[in-house]
């Protein structure tokens, strides 16, 4: 079992300026992304041991022997508690207190004989049961933080372990690394093959939904008659109480987007006479902003964990009301969009915000459904831009940290 209990925190956080000695107790640290605690003499970016870990059950085996002894003793940064360290998964991705994301690369490590620690205490139980771990996402760390496992199983099969070789100036390591997966899925509408999306698996039935909401080819819930799912080949049925002619002509008509995920469309910039404006009167504040993508940033778990997909939250003024991953930036939203058709969700007069970049398309999808505002962490395109002009629109991009770029209709982004 990994977990001791229902409550895995940390105990102490430990850092010193020297390798070899025991390391002190503060208060609070930094862990900085693919670097470690900051002001740590193990902190180092050309390694994938920048965080050590011990559990306090490890410390009070040796306590139990007689030895006077605390969290850095073993010059560990980070002491646990209620997690069985040494039984993880290399691989495995830990969520420390509100941002931080660590990766564990290594369980035990050869004993230097003769350190400082070692002198002192006469044994060592990092070799067998101290953690190392890359930092993933940084962030502060302190005592009390509560620790959760990111498993694989929580993932339902997206993500995928792989044994590689890690390079650095230092040389090269063999680690294990968890690699999102990619499937093919293809749909079939009244029994005509439509299109094959290639995408994450998860939410499959929103994705299927999403996509023929986005596409016009249903225009509310009540055409759905029926949704069969075949996850093992990556098929979906969708039966519609409408006679969808035309269906294969589409398929000559379909664009190749610049999607990640080989995004396909039906429709074209023509399409846009076809696009009403956005008749909205919402209004957002730039903190209000900040709060939504940092919300939806702490939702992204299989990004912290793999690096490989997008991610796309609906949200109101105050928070995120449907968030989804994909390797896909247009799937992430189309998912949504499934998702909020299915369950009765409003849509329209709601904000999107995006990990990817803004192209023509997306503001398609989202001017069909009388979105008014876009939200990016990356850039637009320019035919965004003028697309998002002409539709009333109000797109955001480069939304980080304390910073964001209006591209169009700013009188909704209040002062």
């Amino acid at each position: 079992m990994v977990i001791y209990n229902q409550i895995a925190k940390i105990i102490a956080v430990c850092r010193s300026k020297k390798k070899g000695t025991k390391k002190n107790v503060i208060s609070e640290g930094f862990l900085k992304e693919d670097y470690g605690l900051i002001g740590d003499a193990h902190a180092n970016s050309n390694t994938h041991r920048q965080v050590s870990l011990l559990a306090i059950e490890s410390i009070k085996k040796m306590r139990n022997l007689g030895l006077d002894i605390g969290p850095g003793e073993f010059a560990e940064n980070l002491t646990t508690e209620g997690i069985n360290l040494a039984s993880l998964p290399l691989g495995t991705p830990i969520s420390i207190g509100e941002d931080v994301i660590l990766k564990v690369t290594q369980v035990g490590k050869e004993c230097h004989i003769g350190c400082a620690i070692y002198r002192k205490v006469g044994n060592c139980i990092m070799p067998q049961e101290g953690v190392f771990a890359k930092v993933i996402r940084d962030g502060k760390v302190k005592a009390g933080d509560k620790i959760r496992l990111i498993e694989k199983q929580e993932m339902n099969g997206k993500i995928e372990g792989f044994s590689i070789q890690r390079v650095t100036e230092k040389g090269r390591d063999s680690v294990e690394d968890m690699i999102i997966r990619e499937i093919p899925l293809t749909i079939f509408l009244n029994s005509q093959e439509l299109v094959t999306l290639l995408c994450t698996p998860g939410d499959l039935k929103y994705l299927a939904i999403g996509f023929l909401y986005s596409e016009g080819l249903i225009k509310d819930k009540g055409e759905i008659e029926k949704v069969v799912l075949d996850g093992e080949k990556g098929i979906i049925w969708v039966e519609t109480n409408e006679d969808k002619e035309g269906i294969k002509e589409l398929t000559f008509k379909r664009l190749i987007t610049s999607g990640c995920g080989k995004g396909a469309t039906f429709y074209n910039v023509v399409d846009a006479t076809g696009c009403k404006k956005v008749q909205s009167k919402l209004k957002i504040s730039p903190q209000e902003i900040f709060d939504l993508v940092n919300e939806m940033q702490h939702q992204s778990r299989l990004y912290r964990a793999t690096g490989g997909v997008h991610s796309a939250a609906l949200c109101n003024n105050r928070n995120v009301l449907i968030f989804s991953e994909d390797i896909g930036r247009h799937n992430a939203i189309d998912k949504i969009f499934g998702e909020c058709l299915l369950k009765d969700i409003q849509i329209n007069n709601r904000i999107i915000i995006t990990s990817g970049r803004v192209s023509s398309e997306i503001l398609f999808k989202i001017a069909r459904r009388n979105i008014p505002i876009i939200i990016s962490i990356s850039a637009p395109t320019n035919l965004a831009v003028k697309l998002a002009n002409k539709l009333k629109i109000t797109l955001i991009g480069f939304a980080r940290g304390k910073r964001l770029n209006i591209y169009t209709n700013d009188w909704r982004v209040t002062a």
